[in-house]
């Protein structure tokens, strides 16, 4: 995750960094939510499309991979309960 830094005029307004604008798509039309955390202040674009809206927030988080590792157990671990694979016996 990058940093940006800015700062707040005499009115209380922000410049949101260009590359920040361009990677979740903040245009000057765009509606921005803020919300409090114990952590501190979140910023986040409304949009349309929620879907929309996600784009980029865990970009290089890792929680892709992480999610298809464990999709991958849960697959072999599924494959183990009923069996398959295994050899039938017959007589």
């Amino acid at each position: 995750m990058q940093s940006a830094q800015s700062k707040v005029t005499s009115k209380g307004q922000v410049v949101i960094p260009k590359k920040i604008r361009q990677k979740y798509g903040i245009h000057s039309s765009t509606s921005i939510r803020w919300i409090e955390k114990e952590e501190g202040i979140l910023m986040v674009p409304d949009s349309e499309d929620p879907i929309e809206a996600a784009r980029g927030m865990f970009s290089g988080s890792g929680i892709l991979k992480a999610y298809l590792q464990e999709k991958k157990r849960e697959k072999e671990r599924e494959n183990k309960r009923i069996g398959y694979g295994k050899k039938i016996r017959t007589r």
